[in-house]
This record gives structure tokens, sequence and C-alpha cells, in this order.
């Protein structure tokens, strides 16, 4: 549902009576109720014996995070006869600042409202769409045998939703990443989703999900082997046949799939690469033992896959550690190794009026943004080259262009010219003659006023990543058959705090880092489709943030007394940022592949 049609059907809530109005829908099931059966302490909730009405509402909504026994927990909050009716809605909504404000009462019934602050959309096919809505439901509770109990529920508008409570919800489910190909079935791309863990099904579970393809955003942007019409033939088990954890040790994994439309090896290899790379993610150990109607995937590999026998499709891989640190300093291309900055060999190293610079995943092809008005005034030329080598100038801005942005075949480049018109330019690898074209942005005015003064690819080149008037927007690449190019299914980054954004860029296929006007939490880590926002260490940092740049394990940002930075892997701890010395002073700024 749509954030225009939620808040439309808000405007017509309807306050329910009686038992009967318990909500109902048909082929009621939520993902949270797929693998199920824990028994972990913190999941015994129930109504608490002479609690206030407000009470019993609250710890309903905390009950509805979990899905064991068909949501059996919850049931308990709802009058006998009801809740042996409730179908549980298809979809549901995790809300915070949960208020339950009394209305109608008597000595054995109240009606009441719950106001709440939505965080999330949660689909059945396990995804959070983020958002910031505020949403109301109508609640009516009556006494049975002295105890406030629930017998009538209000839709969300006019869609029966389930309304989670956020911090049940995050302490019940874990969010994993499923992968399919990009289009070119070069690298894979991360589809993120929420499943209640522990799990002791959730090999199966996500194997059931990655047939099912990926979510409806991502439908026409990336490749899916499986095709419309596969599934999961049997029990999913470990390699030697039993049922009972796989995944779990040194046993394996084995799932045996039908219905696939293509199993020759190129895309055998895309299949297993989804395999693998989806439960290594998660934790389920391999080998994984993968089979089509009972043959072989590969004949090669009946003993099972694992990461290295399709580490080429790895979503971990970088080439930031093979074509290093680069930067901008004082309008040249610069190289930085240790204590060294080392000018570029070529015009751009020798050049005074760099603006930026944008270095391709191989570090072969270099994209630079030239000043291009009389001394110093408007005006900008864009120029590609090989790496060293002598560019040609390809474009021109009458005032400005964003940071290039490279495809991560090495082929195309993408820019903003004078905040307004994406245009993407193509390499052709046999001739190396440039062709451009411009994007469908109309989505991006759309969701948001003002100029585009950042645009950067993911380095899957999937997702698109945007600064707009100050705010940070998120985007699906789709190419049509015909070539032409368009930017949609656009969200705005959720932050608990204003976005005022100057800069953005990818650390990883989910994950990306915001550079801000401002002194508080000037460096923000965001999870874009799990509204999870980390502000990174601001110590040494002198605001505002004008440029950042990220790694796997680096995040870089520019100041106004050069560039910093700061690391940010797992086991990572930094609580303040360095300065990159030979970056300092000057007019600096990082430069990263992608």
């Amino acid at each position: 549902m749509t954030r225009r049609l939620l808040a439309l059907a808000l405007a017509g809530l309807l306050l329910l009576t009686g038992c009967s109005n318990i909500p109902d829908s048909t082929n009621p099931r939520v993902i949270g109720d797929l693998g199920g059966g824990t028994t972990a302490p913190d999941r015994d909730i129930g109504p608490r014996r002479d609690a206030q009405p407000e009470t019993i509402v609250r710890d309903f909504l905390k009950a509805n995070a979990v899905a064991d026994g068909n949501y059996a927990a919850s049931r308990k909050f709802l009058v006998q006869n009801g809740a042996g009716n409730w179908q549980v809605p298809k979809q549901a909504v995790v809300v915070k600042d949960i208020d339950v404000l009394p209305g109608e009462r008597s000595a054995n019934l109240i009606k009441a409202t719950i106001r709440a602050q939505a965080t999330g959309f949660f689909g059945a096919d396990g995804t959070l769409e983020p958002t910031t809505q505020s949403i109301t439901q109508n609640v009516q509770l009556v006494q049975v045998d002295g105890q406030w109990r629930i017998q009538g529920l209000s839709s969300v508008g006019d869609t029966p939703m389930l309304v989670i409570d956020t911090t049940q919800f995050r302490s019940v489910y874990r969010r994993h990443l499923l992968y399919f190909p990009d289009p070119t079935g070069r690298t894979l791309v991360p589809d993120a989703r929420w499943l209640a863990s522990p799990r002791p099904k959730l090999a199966a579970d996500l194997l059931m999900l990655l047939v099912r393809g990926p979510r409806a955003s991502l439908k026409d942007a990336v490749l899916n082997p499986f095709g419309s019409s596969a599934a999961v033939r049997g029990a999913v088990t470990d390699a030697n046949g039993d049922q009972r954890d796989p995944g779990v040790g040194f046993a394996g994994v084995h799932v045996d799939f039908t219905g696939l439309p293509r199993v020759e090896p190129d895309v055998a290899k895309l299949v297993a690469g989804q395999v693998v790379w989806s439960l290594s993610g998660a934790e389920v150990q391999g080998p994984y033992v993968i089979t089509v109607d009972g043959s072989p995937l590969d004949e090669r590999h009946q003993a099972g896959w694992n990461p290295n026998d399709v580490a080429s499709l790895s979503p971990n891989a970088s080439s930031d550690l093979a074509v290093g640190l680069h930067g901008v300093l004082d309008g040249r291309f610069v190289k930085v190794s240790g204590s060294q900055v080392t000018p570029v060999a070529g015009p751009l190293g020798a050049s005074t009026s760099i603006r930026s610079v944008g270095l391709s995943s191989s570090g072969r092809q270099v994209a630079a943004v030239l000043d291009a008005g009389a001394r110093g005034g408007p005006g900008t030329s864009l120029t590609l080259g090989p790496y060293g080598g002598v560019p040609t100038q390809v474009l021109t801005a009458a005032v400005s262009m964003t940071r290039p942005s490279w495809t991560p075949d090495d082929t195309g480049v993408w820019t903003v010219i004078d905040g307004a018109r994406v245009v993407k330019l193509r390499v052709d690898q046999t001739t190396g003659e440039v062709s451009s074209s411009d994007v469908d942005s109309g989505e991006v005015a759309a969701a948001a006023p003002g100029p585009i003064t950042e645009l950067r690819l993911s380095r899957d080149g999937v997702r698109v990543a945007l600064v707009v008037g100050g705010r940070a927007l998120v985007g699906v690449v789709q190419t049509a058959s015909t070539g032409q190019t368009r930017i949609t299914h656009l969200q705005s980054v959720i932050t608990d705090r204003e976005p005022a954004a100057s800069s953005i860029d990818w650390q990883s296929g989910d994950q990306f880092v915001v550079g801000r006007n401002t002194s508080d939490s000037p460096v923000l880590m965001v999870r874009y489709d799990a509204g999870d926002t980390t502000p990174l260490a601001s110590r040494n940092l002198s605001p505002p943030v004008t440029s950042v740049a990220a790694s796997s394990s680096t995040v870089y940002a520019t100041d106004s007394s050069g560039v910093w930075e700061i690391g940010v892997a797992p086991d990572n701890d930094a609580q303040y940022w360095s300065q990159v010395d030979r970056l300092a002073g000057g007019r600096a700024n990082p430069v990263l592949p992608g």
C-alpha cells in the first residue's frame, strides 16, 4: 500500500464494535509464522492479571511480534470466542511512540484509540518499508471474568493490519539478505528480508523466499534465474538427508529445486551464487548441495558448493584495496599511498581546475569534472579517458555537474547537469566512442523539490542514491528493452534527524554514508531499507562535511580542514577521525572506485 493511499485511508477510520469485528482476511499468513516453533523465554507474552486496559493494549502490540503457534500469544488478549476466529492480517505496520487514548467507557466496556508513529510497513514477503507516518487504530475492550480483553479492532484505514511494537519487533525479527543477479550477471544484488529469529527452518524459509523472486521494486531491475514457476522440491535437509537443523554444524544443506526454466552452466552458476551467498550470509553453513529434480545442478559440484566456487559473484567483493585511495587536491588528480601523495600521470595530474573525479571499479577509467568558465566563472566540462592517459571532453554544462559515478562494468558513467538533467554516457569498449543519453528522472522531481547535488550508483549498478535539495533519496535503476533508463521506486531516507545532506556514497550494496551540513552527527551510516541510522563519531571533524567516500572498511570525509578517515569494519570501534595528512589543507576530496 502506498503512503498516499494509506493517508487517504486513515481519514475513513470506523470504530468497530462486537466480537465479530476482530479483523479477518483471506489467506492469513505473514512471513513471521514461517518456521516458528521457537521457545525463547522473552516470547512468553500474555495478559497480566488485573492489568489496566491501556496495559492490555500495549502488551497486545508486543505479542503481535510473536508468530509462534499462529499468533497464540496475541490470541490470549482477545475475548475467547473472538480469538478462535481471528484471521491474522496479511499486512503489518511496525510502530513506536504508542499512545492509548480512552474514549467511551462503562463499567464493563471501553472504547479507545491507538495512536502511534509508524516506523515501517512489514510485508508478507518479509520486506520492511521504512516510513514516518502516524497511524490510528480503534480498539474495544470488555470485561471477561473481571479481566479486560480485546473484543474489537478497526482496520488501519481501509486495510486490516497487524500493528506491532517496534522494540519487540526488533527483538524477535532478524534482517537477512537474499541475493539476485544484476542485469549483466556479473554480481549479486542484496534484497533484505526480516524473519523471526532463532528459526529452526531458516534455511528452508530463505530458499523458499529466493525461489519466489525479488521484491516488487526490484523485479524489473535484476535477473531471476528461477523464473516464475520454480519451487523447492521436498524437504530441505542437511547434506546427508537429515531434516534436523540443516546448515547447523558441518553437515551442510541439501536443496532440490524444480521448475527452473534453464540449467545451462552460466545459469547454474548464478543459481548457485544466489543460494551460497544468501545462506552463508545468514550463517547457514555449507557445503551447499544443490539438485534440480534430483540431479546435480552441476556435475562438477555433486558434493556441494562453497563460497570459493562462486567467488566471482561475491556481493562483498571490492576493488578498493587494489585500486587504492585517490584524491583531488588543489585541482589535481592524485594518488595517496601511505604518507606519499603523487600526481597521477597525464594532464589530470597536472591540472589545477578539477572539481571532482569518478574512478571506475577497475581503476582503469577516469571521469573528471573540470572548470570550464573563463577565469573561474560558471561552467564545467566532463572528460573521459584511461587512467594516466589523455582524456577527451565529452560534455559541458552551464553551471555544474555532479561527481561522476561509474557502472560496475567500467563502460558507463552518470552525472547530473545543472542540478536537473541526469545523463548517462557509454564508452564502446571496441572503438572507444562515447555516446550519451538522458536518464528519465521525472520521479526524482516528484519525490523531492530542489536541485540534484549528488548522485551515486550502487556498486552493483541497480540502485542509486541521491541528494536532492538537502534530502537523501534512494531509487532503483531500470532499463527498458528500448534502452531507455529511468530512476524509479524513489524512497526518502528515513532518519530521526533533519536531513541536511550534502554528500552521499555507497559503503556496501545495502548501506551508504551521508555527509551533512550540521555539527550534530555530521556523518551518518544508513541501512535505507531497514530504517537503521547510525551516527559515526564526530570527534575531530569540523562540520560542515562537504564530501564523503566509503569503502567496505573505511569512511572518508572532507571538512573545512581537509580529508579525514575512520574505520567502519565490524571489528573496528574507532571513536574519532584521523586526518589523511597528505590531503590536509587546500581544496581536497577523497576518491574511491565507483
